[in-house]
């Protein structure tokens, strides 16, 4: 008897000490689950870079963990029934991208299972947690910053110097706009810009929303991340282009689909470093006593194609620090 707890003792002992590949000889209904939820369907590289960040720490698909991925398809309401389907399942943790909403759906759902949030935005600033260095509870994560608001402005500024009358579009379902709309407002008065708030509830307002900015004769249009807005991108930077108004997006995916600009966090790069959370969890961490992480990356794109099609001049100070499309 003593010999063999001896021996489960040691048997206990090098897993732990071996890490995530320890965990190689359980059998699939044991491996740990992570439920990866996100606001809208994302390309590939989103997913493939969190598992390729977790790969790096040891921890494979299929061999040692499990992943459950989840979408809201761009619809805001649905995300507090697919948090909880995802707990039904026994996740170990949960991982929220790309957005506010979503890491807020989780937060309010559970205050015991961990959670790692990617966001452009500021986590703080939008009450995601009420302090970086030491979030506290069950909750930490990656987020970007306010200052991506002043940046998407002044780009507005550079490509459209006469412009002065801009046109915010505002999901009236999205808890964070309000706060965003602020922000922006703040930002605008120093650069001379005056800001028109147009609030939809769904893709079949966008439309009436263009008619809109055309009858109050609004010269160029700001466009925060939203799940909607992306999900419904191809409709939304028609209708931009339809109206020739300039438009500055808060994600990328709208400008590789036809828009003309977007200031964004590199959410992919996001995405990947996550996996630093996950595996610190996994391995026994508190969530509330990882530090929330910003973004290292930025990226300013500009779509060449939409430029010329609106008779944009892009300026040389632009294009140096753009990544441009085609």
């Amino acid at each position: 008897m003593t010999v063999l707890s001896r021996r489960a003792f040691i048997g206990v002992a090098l897993t732990v000490a071996a890490g995530p590949s320890g965990l190689r000889a359980e059998s699939p209904g044991s491996l740990p689950l992570i439920g990866f939820v996100t606001e809208r369907v994302l390309p590939p590289r989103y997913l493939e870079a969190f598992r390729r960040g977790l790969a790096e720490r040891g921890w494979v698909e299929g061999r040692n963990l499990q992943i459950e991925s989840r979408s809201a398809d761009g619809d805001l309401e649905r995300l507090p029934g697919i948090v909880a389907q995802l707990i039904g399942l026994g996740v170990r943790l949960i991982v929220t991208g790309i957005g506010t909403p979503v890491s807020l759906a989780a937060k309010k759902a559970t205050a015991r299972l961990p959670i790692v949030f990617v966001t452009g935005g500021d986590p703080v600033d939008l009450a995601v947690v009420s302090n970086r260095a030491r979030p506290g509870g069950n909750i930490t994560g990656y987020g970007g910053g306010v200052v991506l608001t002043q940046q998407r402005l002044a780009l507005l500024r550079e490509v459209s110097p006469r412009a002065r009358r801009v046109a915010f579009l505002r999901n009236l379902t999205n808890p964070i706009h309000p706060r965003l709309l602020a922000v922006t407002e703040k930002a605008a008065g120093p650069l001379g810009l005056t800001l028109q708030e147009i609030g939809v509830f769904e893709a079949a307002e966008f439309e009436d929303a263009f008619k809109r900015m055309q009858a109050a004769r609004l010269e160029a249009l700001i466009v925060p991340g939203d799940a909607m807005f992306t999900h419904h991108r191809a409709a939304l930077v028609g209708l931009a282009a339809r109206a020739r108004l300039p438009a500055v997006y808060g994600d990328r995916l709208l400008v590789d689909d036809g828009g003309l600009m977007s200031v964004s966090v590199d959410l992919v790069e996001l995405c990947g470093r996550a996996a630093g959370h996950v595996d610190a969890i996994l391995r026994g961490a508190r969530p509330g006593d990882l530090p929330v992480e910003e973004s290292r990356k930025f990226e300013t794109v500009i779509n060449v194609g939409a430029a010329k099609a609106l008779g944009v001049t892009i300026p040389a100070s632009v294009r140096q620090r753009a990544e441009s499309v085609s």
